[in-house]
């Protein structure tokens, strides 16, 4: 596979921040000829891992003070078939931020036609990882990230943030 991180600095950037590329490998396609799903959390996870750490709490965050983040929640939904050779870049959003929650949302893009082929919405804890608690984020890290979340606001919020799944009844 084929990456590449194309993130800007996390205090300069407003509205969506290109956290991943890649190329869809032969071995992602299933019996009904396109990205089987599981692909498309792995694609997500690399994004949201680049863009943990270009908002500084990546792993050279979590070496240095103990602390990390853990996944609670997130929701995909996918909305185009991604075929067999696609190119695929993730754009990222810092939703909101308090002492102790991060709300991401990462969009799948498909480079080739430029349509929107899912989206992933999800919710972060910061934890000490030697109590394994919830535990609040240094200042100067939520202020930042506080700020960050504030500049990416202003270019609007994506498509489909807090979706939920609701089956229609006839």
């Amino acid at each position: 596979m084929t990456d590449r991180l194309q993130s800007r600095p996390a205090d300069a950037v407003s509205g969506a921040v290109r956290t991943f590329e890649c190329d869809v490998d032969a071995t992602w396609i299933d019996i009904n000829d396109h990205m089987n799903a599981q692909y498309y959390g792995i694609v997500v996870y690399r994004a949201h891992a680049a863009f943990a750490d270009a908002l500084g709490l990546g792993d050279g965050y979590v070496r240095a003070t103990g602390f990390g983040k853990v996944v609670v929640q997130t929701a995909m939904t996918y909305e185009r078939e991604v075929r067999n050779g696609a190119r695929l870049a993730v754009d990222s959003w810092l939703l909101d931020v308090d002492t102790k929650r991060l709300h991401f949302f990462h969009e799948v893009r498909n480079l080739d036609d430029g349509t929107r082929a899912a989206a992933s919405e999800q919710l972060d804890l910061h934890v000490d990882l030697k109590t394994r608690r919830t535990t609040p984020m240094p200042t100067e890290i939520l202020t930042r990230l506080t700020r960050f979340a504030a500049e990416q606001a202003k270019a609007g919020r994506p498509d489909g943030v807090g979706r939920t799944i609701r089956f229609p009844r006839s």
